[in-house]
């Protein structure tokens, strides 16, 4: 979303929508290289993948976000600058954004004329919602968690802003997420279940947020003796994005950083975690339950999809979701039932069973009620960020409560 105000303007996040064809901003080259301020909410590449690609147009904007998230942005873009299949960029484009960055703390009030603040959003370490200052307020939800996680804070609420725009992920009314502790506890009854078969179990993960939370799940669990001992594998970005994470906890919630801080119990560094020592995987892959937690977590590249091949044909297997899979990824046709898929040329027969657990680091259709309700002085709600009838359930619910409400659709101006 574009911010102007007419001697200065920002844009709230850059990202790359990931499916079967890439999708991007509808920016125009002109406009990208009049961009004065880049604003990051978090490291998810729907959020900031399309930064080398405007710095590759010739943008010379300063981009804003967190330190974590400045942190695991650099990991990320690197990481897909290998895996992606669209437009091509360079690692000199990456460095020309890295370079471009500024940190900001949460509160911190940034600029002149249009200013900008971040406050916690819950979604992943370093995350934010964006407060713009200019001749009204106005609120960018991002992706936000209203509730506590095994590592973060719930949202910030009570924030004073006249316009709110508020993702709907999980906006119908039916998107009700159980507590963290019973879908904790579904996918330890889950593993312990394919564990007595004598199977493995296959979490493919994203690499900032979603995998940290699952892995101090496990842990957790394993340390009390209600998980079954096996060797927890994790592969991909996962390790390198934990080290980014401890360097950063004291974003955390304050649980985690006496934790870490002030202690040796050190979740991060658990005995029960286990990088692959063989290029070919043959350790992990060896006869023996295990349990595997791998990028990507849509299925959409990364070694996951090695450890699918080779365990998709045996039923004892398990492969578990634990985040949101979007439309047109290999997950969610596995979700939906496929049965018959394609790796590397490969015609792939789905055995193993296939599960998806709540274990989501969005808030659901109440929750996104109350961010709207806890919003002081607001007016009008713009619903963006869902899939299908979502934005307009989530939309007539907010109308009913009395607010203006926008579907806005690409392309689209408006005067707050």
């Amino acid at each position: 979303m574009l911010v102007d105000e007419g001697k200065s303007n920002l844009l709230l996040d850059a990202g790359v929508k990931l499916g079967e064809t890439d999708e991007y901003p509808l920016l125009t080259g002109e406009e990208i290289r009049k961009l004065e301020r880049i604003v990051i909410s978090h490291t998810h590449l729907d959020h900031m993948g399309y930064l080398p690609f405007m710095y590759a147009r010739g943008c010379r904007a300063t981009v804003y976000s967190t330190k974590p998230t400045h942190d695991l942005s650099q990991l990320l873009l690197a990481d897909y600058q290998r895996i992606n299949r669209g437009m091509k960029f360079t690692s000199n484009d990456i460095t020309k954004a890295m370079k471009m960055w500024k940190m900001v703390e949460y509160g911190e009030v940034v600029g002149d004329g249009l200013k900008f603040s971040f406050h916690k959003s819950g979604h992943i370490l370093g995350s934010a919602m964006v407060l713009v200052q200019g001749g009204s307020r106005l609120l960018f939800s991002s992706d936000v968690n209203d509730r506590e996680t095994r590592l973060l804070d719930p949202a910030e609420k009570n924030i004073v802003a006249e316009n709110l725009i508020i993702e709907s992920t999980y906006g119908a009314p039916t998107d009700e997420h159980p507590a963290l502790k019973n879908a904790s506890k579904m996918l330890c009854d889950s593993i312990n279940r394919t564990i007595k078969k004598g199977g493995k179990v296959l979490i493919p993960s994203f690499a900032v947020g979603r995998a940290q939370e699952i892995l101090f799940i496990l842990e957790s669990y394993m340390s009390s003796g209600i998980l079954e001992k096996v060797p927890i594998f994790v592969d991909g970005m996962i390790l390198k994005a934990n080290r980014i994470y401890r360097q950063n906890v004291i974003y955390a919630k304050d649980e985690i950083q006496k934790r870490i801080l002030m202690s040796d119990d050190d979740p991060f560094k658990s005995k029960f975690f286990h990088a692959p020592k063989t290029k070919d995987r043959s350790d992990v892959l060896k006869p023996g339950s295990a349990i595997i937690v791998s990028t990507s977590g849509m299925l959409s590249g990364g070694p996951v999809l090695h450890y699918l091949e080779k365990l998709a044909g045996d039923s004892r297997n398990l492969l578990v979701f634990v985040g949101y899979q979007a439309e047109g990824t290999l997950g969610r046709k596995l979700i939906e039932g496929e049965k018959h898929i394609t790796i590397d040329n490969k015609e792939i027969d789905i055995k193993m069973g296939v599960e998806q657990v709540a274990l989501s680091a969005h808030a659901d259709y109440k929750g996104l009620l109350d961010i709207v309700r806890s919003t002081k002085k607001l007016k009008r709600v713009f619903v963006i960020h869902g899939e299908g009838d979502k934005p307009h359930e989530l939309g007539e619910a907010i109308s009913r409560m009395g607010y203006e409400v926008i579907l806005p659709r690409n392309g689209e101006s408006f005067r707050i």
